[in-house]
């Protein structure tokens, strides 16, 4: 899309202005594969919104750290544990950033809309007299085009339109 065209303000409502919305809370496949990496902060658990394990993740790695570094050897099984969580993340991520996405398309399409206007009375055809109410059926235009016909019948009482066109009459 033209960067233009999604700076244009259409926030007065309608679906235009509702995809734009949802358009800029849609998350990008990309964007959280180039976040894994800085997965030791959760970053990308952030990024999808998923806090709890957005702050499980940090905590693990100061846990690792901390058993590292101050000889805790009680606080080292978090590190296999922080790699499981990788493995099982980049397993999952692509079906992750689809869930999100479908839940954020489901709260935008399934909202309520803020309604009709509070003087909007919708088509009222008795303020149109010379309109008809309906639009007439098939049946109903078949016996109109019969009366219209039959008005301009040509002179000498026949209907120009009378005799059939037949391969034995081809007119």
């Amino acid at each position: 899309m033209n960067p233009k065209w999604r700076k244009l303000d259409l926030e007065g409502g309608g679906l235009q202005a509702m995809n734009l919305r949802l358009a800029r809370t849609l998350r990008r496949r990309g964007t959280a594969w180039c976040l894994l990496p800085l997965f030791p902060l959760g970053v990308h658990r952030w990024y999808l919104h998923e806090t709890g394990w957005a702050v499980a993740y940090p905590l693990l790695t100061l846990a690792t750290v901390a058993g590292w570094f101050g000889g805790w050897s009680w606080l080292l099984p978090a590190a296999p544990m922080l790699l499981l969580l990788l493995v099982v993340d980049i397993a999952g991520l692509d079906n992750r950033i689809a869930a999100f996405n479908k839940r954020r398309r489901m709260e935008a399409y399934l909202s309520p809309g803020p309604g009709a206007p509070a003087d909007f009375r919708g088509r009222v055809p008795e303020e149109q007299p010379d309109r008809p109410a309906r639009v007439p059926g098939f049946a109903e235009q078949e016996k109109l085009l019969r009366a219209l016909a039959e008005k301009t019948a040509a002179p000498g009482g026949g209907n120009r339109n009378a005799s059939p066109v037949t391969p034995d009459n081809p007119q």
